[in-house]
């Protein structure tokens, strides 16, 4: 597990006295070498150096420490879409965001796992996070949208393709965290192949 520790590092511009950021920083890193039983407000407080009270005042406890991590993970996601070339057109476009989504799932394995529902019993997400993270979906569906193809299409299907695309690489991801295509270069082409079928 250690070794993953830095691919988690996210770096803040707030002040290092910073309580909310001394109590995240220290959620993430707890996060990710114990998981979620790990994250008691007492070992917070204590990894953070401060009082269990500032647990509840900023995060209103637990449930806030994770909604903060599930929004972090959601963020990592649009960061990724974000950074797709603009000039990319149609089926490029569409991969590129696949792959966006593969990466940062595979990069951030334990968000993802937030991020998709696998702590549901710890996590009650707001609205406000829910939206946040529909909005990464919600790419998926302009990008297929824009395609000429889809152009005079009333906007229910591109939804319904977009929904296709993000069911394939969410089972092909966890798929893959499971080591079912094993360890080999050749998985990401495997991957853009799948994806291209599937526009197609």
């Amino acid at each position: 597990m250690k070794q993953k520790l830095k691919k988690y590092t996210i770096q803040s511009t707030a002040p290092n006295e910073d309580v909310s950021t001394a109590l995240l920083d220290a959620a993430r890193n707890i996060f990710v070498t114990e998981g979620v039983k790990g994250l008691s407000v007492r070992r917070l407080a204590d990894a953070a150096g401060c009082t269990t009270m500032a647990v509840y005042s900023r995060f209103k406890g637990k449930d806030g420490i994770l909604g903060a991590l599930f929004d972090e993970g959601f963020e990592k996601l649009a960061i990724a879409q974000q950074a797709i070339n603009p000039k990319l057109l149609d089926e490029d476009r569409l991969i590129a965001l696949c792959r966006a989504y593969r990466a940062t799932a595979l990069a951030y394995p334990h968000h993802y796992a937030l991020m998709m529902g696998q702590f549901s019993g710890e996590l009650s997400p707001t609205e406000e996070s829910q939206l946040k993270a529909l909005s990464t979906l919600e790419r998926l569906t302009n990008a297929v949208a824009a395609m000429p193809v889809m152009r005079a299409k009333k906007r229910a299907l591109s939804e319904q393709v977009a929904h296709r695309l993000f069911a394939f690489c969410h089972g092909w991801v966890s798929l893959e965290h499971m080591g079912f295509f094993g360890d080999t270069k050749a998985v990401g082409k495997q991957f853009d192949a799948a994806v291209i079928a599937l526009i197609g």
